[in-house]
């Protein structure tokens, strides 16, 4: 069993690893093509059995490596990810199950994640990250709800395609939240629909309001507050998940000693006897010289 452990552990084995992982998403994109399948079907299935047959192995070597205690392999989560993507695979096909295998047998590459650990970090800071994102979002919710009602009252009129209802508004400040088209929106509202914006769309601009001002306040506010402050928000979280997933590993890697109490009480109970015992001896040294110098 020692000799399976270190083998699974070895740098070579984990590189076999991550090529046929790599090999494997390589052969899945193939397999898209019509004509490569019409040229190269049987050969591509008989790679494709051959890969799994791979991580079959894998999956048993490693559970093979926990000696006596196999039940230990199941107790990391990216090894209970690897072993159901497996388990999936060999699962044969059938006409009636053909899109669920096509799913599973795309789940191969996210083995990857599981292969590399630095990955791994990544899904761990994101996965740390959801309850705090969940108060950004909230925050990010009621920015996009007082700007959709606000758009929608100042613009309905003059861009009624863009800010007609209120569902229509929280597309385009979507739209002007990923910084794509918002020079257009914005000079729409600025010089009015009969002037800009509206050749595709003749009939529906009947009320066209030129608004320089409340249209720029407005997209500045927006983009200054959802884009710059919002956003940052998100990447200050997720930069403080990877922060916490890399303490994590460390103390995993490096674990702290534990201080056993009743042996530090005796180590200092035994310091303090010697300081006495120290304190004594200076008592009488100092006794003994006063002695003679009288």
């Amino acid at each position: 069993m020692t000799s399976i452990k270190s083998f699974v552990q070895s740098v070579g084995f984990s590189r076999a690893v991550i090529f046929m992982i790599v090999f494997s998403s390589v052969l899945l994109g193939l397999e898209t093509s019509p004509e490569i399948m019409n040229q190269y079907g049987p050969q591509l299935k008989w790679i494709d059995r051959f890969v799994i047959s791979f991580f079959f192995v894998e999956t048993i070597l490693k559970i093979l490596s926990f000696g006596k205690k196999p039940h230990l392999y199941f107790k990391d989560t990216w090894n209970v990810i690897d072993f159901l993507i497996v388990l999936g695979c060999l699962i044969p096909s059938s006409s009636s199950a053909v899109a669920v295998f096509r799913l599973i047998r795309v789940l191969r590459v996210l083995r990857l994640i599981t292969a590399l650990p630095k990955l791994q970090i990544i899904i761990s800071a994101l996965l740390k990250s959801v309850p705090s994102m969940t108060y950004v979002a909230m925050i990010l919710g009621i920015h996009f709800y007082m700007f959709g009602v606000l758009g929608t009252f100042l613009f309905s009129a003059n861009d009624p395609v863009h800010f007609g209802s209120l569902g229509k508004t929280f597309l385009s400040l979507f739209q002007v939240l990923t910084l794509e088209g918002w020079a257009d929106l914005l000079r729409i509202q600025v010089m009015g629909c009969a002037q800009f914006g509206y050749d595709s769309y003749p009939g529906m601009c009947t009320g066209s309001i030129a608004q320089p001002i409340s249209a720029t306040l407005f997209f500045i506010a927006f983009i200054v507050l959802g884009t710059m402050i919002i956003l940052n928000l998100l990447i200050g979280v997720v930069v403080n998940g990877m922060s916490e997933s890399h303490q994590e590993i460390e103390k995993s890697v490096n674990p702290v000693p534990a201080i056993n109490s009743s042996e530090d009480a005796r180590t200092t109970e035994s310091l303090l006897q010697e300081v006495r015992a120290l304190r004594e001896d200076l008592k009488s040294i100092k006794n003994q010289l006063l002695i003679r110098r009288d």
